[in-house]
């Protein structure tokens, strides 16, 4: 089986959240083309570190929460990456973010966050495991 690349992923993203579908086509228009770190950046990380915040909008939070993993369970490496080093980073700036993300997500994706993102992103080192 083929991973999904970044385009494959922002395609789903604008199936689960329609609302995003005028974003993506605005994204394009400006970049000329999907900039992942970028567009993932801004409508994954901003709106869900919103409701991770408050943690009491569970539906939605589980949307996301099962789209990031799908992302880094089913995407190419260039996918895992922006799960990595740009929606994982940025939940883990906060710890109040970070602390409700963990309750969301399954253990599997906590063990590979422990066990191999927090020791091979020299930005989170001092990121508490979840």
């Amino acid at each position: 089986m083929t991973n999904l690349n970044k385009e494959d992923f922002a395609q789903k993203l604008v199936l689960l959240f329609p609302e995003k579908e005028p974003l993506l086509a605005e994204h394009y228009n400006d970049y000329n083309e999907l900039l992942g770190h970028v567009f993932f950046s801004d409508e994954i990380n901003i709106p869900l570190m919103d409701l991770l915040r408050g943690n009491t909008d569970i539906d939605t939070i589980t949307k996301y929460c099962r789209f990031i993993q799908e992302m880094w369970s089913k995407g190419d490496d260039n996918v895992v990456n922006v799960v990595d080093v740009t929606i994982l980073e940025r939940i883990s700036d906060e710890e109040i973010t970070w602390a409700n993300f963990g309750k969301h997500i399954s253990d599997d994706f906590k063990e590979y966050i422990n066990q191999s993102v927090l020791i091979e992103n020299k930005m989170m080192f001092n990121v508490p495991r979840l």
